[in-house]
């Protein structure tokens, strides 16, 4: 089959949507069918990063990565970015169209060719039950009530259209039924763990990663996740304090390590301001790591280690898991979390 994924994001972009649909393109490439992933330059969710435009060939999977602009305001209608490549692709040959995440000029464009020429038609779904009710609400002003008529008058009839709309838990493959009225709906929980990118990790890894960070032979308490609000960096920062002050049970031989890319820069700036004002951040230890980049906040404390502002290369990251003595997901809401599994695993 040809199937071609269409998504805003894709690696060297981090977050756990983006390793899910690398790990079903190159899946389905190795067992013979020809995938194409259409997506953005954009290798931070923040739209804050991005690499060359272009088509390469990446472990058996053709990407397309098309120049995108971004939309200088807060838009209600969640398009973030334009990519007119997106109404051109959307009608290349195809015998399966994906598209992850929604709403998007992808799921506008796929749909409309879903309709035209009947090529099935699978939206993949990484919106939590709370989320999605907090959006239909529509509470908090006239940006969230155009927001919500625009995922019922909009979204809705467009994901009606698909062959499949399929949900990562069941409480959010729940709320689509009864939110949005939708026929159509599957569960299935992605958050697969590859078992050979754990593998490739050896001791040598570990090593550099833990001296890039300045880690030296202490314990780590490991939050993986991105700097966004949603994924509680802050709640982790007041929930350890009192472990990391003097007299605490992690106060001698333990760092806290938070080394996901920063798509909320306002909201990292306070996370690292509150571990400076409770004083395990920044006072007295802080120094530039070995091999900064110019410009870049790569930190760390006798406490408190956060990683570059685009965060940890993949490769890094396992290495992390591996090195760690707990992982913790501090996230305010969640469908599943691939870190979970990923932490378990290694």
């Amino acid at each position: 089959m040809r199937i071609r994924f269409h998504s805003y994001f894709y690696p060297p972009c981090v977050g756990g949507g983006e390793v899910i649909l690398q790990h079903q393109a190159e899946a389905l490439a190795a067992r013979g069918h020809e995938v194409h992933v259409h997506t953005t330059t954009f290798s931070n969710l923040n739209l804050g990063h991005a690499v060359a435009s272009g088509s390469t060939f990446e472990h058996g999977v053709h990407v397309h990565r098309r120049a995108s602009r971004v939309v200088p305001f807060h838009n209600p209608l969640e398009a973030d970015a334009w990519t007119s490549a997106v109404w051109g692709d959307a009608w290349r040959a195809a015998d399966l169209l994906v598209c992850v995440g929604y709403p998007s000029f992808h799921l506008d464009a796929l749909s409309l060719r879903a309709r035209a020429t009947g090529t099935p038609l699978v939206v993949q779904n990484y919106v939590t039950a709370d989320f999605l009710r907090e959006i239909l609400a529509g509470t908090g002003g006239l940006n969230k009530q155009v927001r919500a008529a625009y995922w019922r008058r909009w979204v809705r009839p467009r994901l009606a259209l698909a062959a499949a709309v399929v949900a990562d838990s069941p409480a959010a493959g729940a709320a689509l039924r009864s939110e949005l009225g939708l026929n159509n709906v599957h569960v299935h929980v992605g958050m697969a763990v590859d078992p050979t990118e754990f593998a490739a990790i050896g001791p040598d890894d570990i090593a550099a990663v833990r001296a890039r960070l300045g880690l030296g032979d202490d314990r780590v308490l490991l939050a993986p996740s991105r700097f966004s609000h949603q994924k509680g960096a802050d709640l982790l920062v007041e929930a350890a304090a009192p472990l990391l002050t003097a007299g605490g049970a992690l106060a001698s031989g333990w760092r806290v390590v938070i080394p996901g890319a920063v798509n909320e820069p306002a909201f990292a700036e306070r996370v690292r301001a509150r571990s400076k004002s409770l004083g395990f951040w920044g006072g007295g230890g802080a120094r530039p790591l070995r091999n900064a980049s110019p410009g870049r906040r790569d930190v760390t404390s006798d406490r408190v280690v956060f990683a570059p502002d685009a965060g940890l290369p993949r490769r890094e990251l396992l290495a992390l898991f591996k090195a760690a003595d707990v992982v913790v997901l501090p996230s305010r809401g969640e469908t599943v979390g691939g870190v979970v599994f990923e932490g378990m695993h290694a």
